[in-house]
């Protein structure tokens, strides 16, 4: 227990400057968003997201956290499944910190803008997409799945890097890139996009659970002899 303290200590103390930044940045947007909607709210609207720079945010960190961190523990004397199980750890206390945040953020968003009146204002998050209802845990659920996978994500894709060296990142990248490109030639998004609009908030949610963890599997068997230096 004690190992997994202070594990996540050293995880936090690594991300904790960054993570102040950004927010203080993301919550000056939105304080700036409301000066812009008091006076040109009546010549213009626009739309704001909380999730999209956060996801984004959560993507980039994520993937720079095996390098940054793995040799330092292992000089600790953490093994490298330790090390996944420690990391898998933070990784989802950092998802339910972010989407509470989001969450409490759209909200005090609502209340001020019915408070005041301000009906030029659109918020958008992933959740209208798959259901009518913006509830606080419908929301928070959905952005601590999200976050969670961008995180998971990106470390698979920090993993390969680490493991093959730019040579084998960039030609993991180009293969990824494939996938979207053969979709739209044989028009395979259709059947997916249909899929996606006729499911519930929770089946999309479940589904992403199961992307998440077999992700965290390969990451963990890719990990198992990893060298304690970058290739």
């Amino acid at each position: 227990m004690k190992t997994v303290q202070g594990s996540l200590y050293v995880l936090f103390q690594s991300y904790k400057k960054s993570n102040i930044i950004f927010w203080c940045i993301l919550f000056s947007i939105v304080i700036l968003s409301f000066f812009i909607d008091t006076f040109f709210g009546q010549y213009v609207s626009f739309a704001m997201t909380i999730s999209i720079p956060v996801y984004i945010f959560y993507s980039v960190k994520g993937a720079k956290i095996l390098n940054k961190t793995l040799p330092y523990f292992l000089k600790l004397g953490l093994s490298r499944m330790q090390y996944v199980c420690n990391v898998g750890i933070f990784f989802i206390i950092w998802s339910l910190a972010g989407a509470f945040v989001i969450a409490c953020t759209h909200k005090i968003i609502t209340l001020v803008s019915n408070l005041f009146d301000y009906k030029n204002m659109i918020i958008i998050h992933p959740i209208l997409f798959f259901s009518n209802s913006d509830s606080f845990f419908l929301t928070m659920s959905m952005d601590t799945v999200l976050l969670l996978l961008c995180l998971i994500s990106s470390l698979l894709l920090n993993v390969v890097f680490y493991r093959f060296g730019t040579l084998g990142g960039y030609s993991f990248i180009g293969v990824l890139a494939l996938i979207p490109i053969m979709m739209v030639i044989f028009k395979w998004y259709t059947p997916l996009f249909k899929l996606v609009s006729e499911v519930s908030a929770f089946t999309i949610i479940a589904s992403l659970l199961v992307i998440i963890i077999f992700i965290y599997i390969v990451i963990s068997s890719a990990l198992r002899k990893a060298s304690a230096i970058p290739s």
